[in-house]
């Protein structure tokens, strides 16, 4: 690291590092950081939308996910408004953010990167704030079918091998049947119909909406793959995984990477508290031309650098505190 790169404070190396990805794209460069809201995916639009914007856009997006919905509308007014979508994943991109995944033209996959199955997460019942994959039930049905039909097939045969002939056919087939409801019957009469009627529509909302978005980036049955294809909620897809899925993935430049290094905090984790910001400007300095007070972000908000030792222009940038272990 050269002298003037160490002289270089917070908000000179973002804004410079900001500038060259977005000139590099001819793009507007947009973070994304926290669950997928209404809210928060609405000043995304907002921003999409404004006059100045320039022909791409780089959409940075860390997050565990959200609201299918309002993932579903940010992409497709980012289609609308920019010529091409570029995504890029430095760290974490999970369920409704894998769905923006398949509305990119190109992706950006970090080796910290990850996406995430489309599996739609419902309320586990009886429970607060937790949280179960919709494909959860419908894998446990599927093993219970093949349980029971195993139990029929081979209750069968060995009524028919073991009478050596004596047993018709019709009578081991109607004991095997009997043995297998009755062996399976308590385990059925726990399942809800509503309930899974209710996973089935919302897997067929996380599938429709992708093959609504998909663009010529996406491989032919990868959407399908994403909703139902993978074993858990949690299963990783790297970059390795990414290219049997996208047609253009690759690794982030030397400038990209420095860029999501920058402000690590909030690229590779989720932010607490969502938010959405374009990178691409600069940034005000709260010691300067005074638009904002020496104790304010740039946005107005209080800045929280007295209390953890973050610049302030840093924490106008996220409004989340920096987490300490991180250097």
């Amino acid at each position: 690291m050269t002298d003037a790169e160490t002289a270089e404070s917070f908000e000179a190396k973002l804004s410079r590092l900001a500038n060259l990805v977005a000139e590099k794209h001819n793009a507007d460069l947009i973070l994304y950081s926290g669950e997928i809201e209404d809210g928060v995916a609405d000043r995304l639009i907002n921003l999409a939308k404004s006059s100045d914007r320039k022909e791409n856009v780089v959409l940075m997006l860390a997050t565990r996910g959200g609201s299918p919905d309002a993932s579903y509308r940010m992409a497709r007014c980012l289609q609308r408004q920019y010529k091409k979508v570029v995504l890029y994943i430095y760290g974490i991109c999970k369920s409704a953010g894998t769905l923006v995944s398949v509305g990119a033209h190109e992706i950006i996959l970090s080796d910290f990167g990850e996406f995430g199955p489309l599996d739609i997460q419902l309320g586990k019942r009886d429970e607060l704030f937790e949280m179960v994959s919709g494909l959860n039930i419908t894998q446990a049905l599927n093993s219970l079918n093949a349980r029971a039909q195993d139990v029929f097939r081979s209750t069968l045969l060995d009524l028919k091998s073991g009478s050596r002939g004596q047993i018709s056919t019709k009578l081991a087939a109607e004991i095997a049947s009997n043995f297998a409801i009755g062996l399976h019957e308590k385990i059925y009469a726990q399942i809800d119909p509503a309930q899974l009627g209710s996973i089935e529509r919302s897997i067929n909302i996380a599938s429709d909406y992708g093959k609504r978005l998909k663009t010529k980036n996406v491989k032919q049955d990868t959407v399908d793959k994403l909703v139902s294809g993978y074993p858990s909620h949690s299963f990783v897809i790297d970059i390795e995984e990414a290219k049997t899925l996208f047609e253009v993935v690759r690794m982030p430049d030397d400038t990209e990477e420095k860029l999501a290094e920058c402000i690590l905090w909030v690229t590779r984790d989720p932010a607490k508290e969502a938010f959405v910001q374009k990178l691409n400007k600069e940034l005000k300095n709260e010691q300067g031309s005074g638009d904002a007070p020496a104790d304010q972000g740039a946005n107005g908000t209080q800045s929280r650098g007295d209390t953890d030792n973050t610049p302030a222009s840093e924490a106008a940038l996220n409004t989340v505190k920096r987490p300490r272990a991180i250097k």
